[in-house]
């Protein structure tokens, strides 16, 4: 294949990724399946009865019901519940993401918890771990494809190269 057209159509398949990631973007909140904090905020009887996702700061723990201050997208508290069922090491200030079942009295009934206050230390580990990865998939690549900078092709590693 000639060196202009393999740039060409690189470069189309890169310009249709990028127009694929801002069309995510652009649709993203449309396709969300449960109102957001701000929509709990604006018209929270409308969603009693129906499964929604909230995410919020535990305030306190009672066995297994704790209260919650569902947070907007600015962190102002717009909804305070009461979240009966909650499951896992739940303790006030930690941020949980519960699934489950409005109810018009600011009570919901949990049907899966998940703690979501990150360590301290989890930022680095997941850096690290991302780096390991990276280097880990370019060096088996780099141990069979070389790149052949005469012709700007990626060619196969011959039994001598390597």
């Amino acid at each position: 294949m000639n060196r202009y057209v393999r740039m060409l159509a690189c470069g189309l398949l890169l310009l249709g990724t990028v127009g694929l990631c801002v069309h995510y973007g652009t649709v993203y909140d449309d396709r969300w399946p449960h109102p957001t904090a701000e929509e709990l905020d604006e018209d929270f009887d409308s969603y009693t009865g129906s499964e929604v996702l909230v995410f919020g700061e535990v305030q306190s723990v009672d066995g297994d019901s704790a209260v919650i201050h569902v947070l907007d997208r600015d962190d102002e508290v717009v909804a305070d519940l009461t979240v009966q069922g909650v499951r896992g090491d739940v303790s006030p200030g930690s941020f949980i993401q519960v699934y489950g079942t409005l109810h018009a009295d600011r009570t919901m009934d949990a049907s899966r918890t998940v703690v979501v206050t990150p360590d301290s230390t989890s930022r680095y580990y997941k850096l690290g771990i991302s780096l390991v990865g990276a280097m880990l998939a370019i060096g088996y690549f780099f141990r069979h494809w070389r790149i052949d900078v005469r012709r700007l092709a990626i060619v196969p590693r011959e039994e001598d190269d390597r």
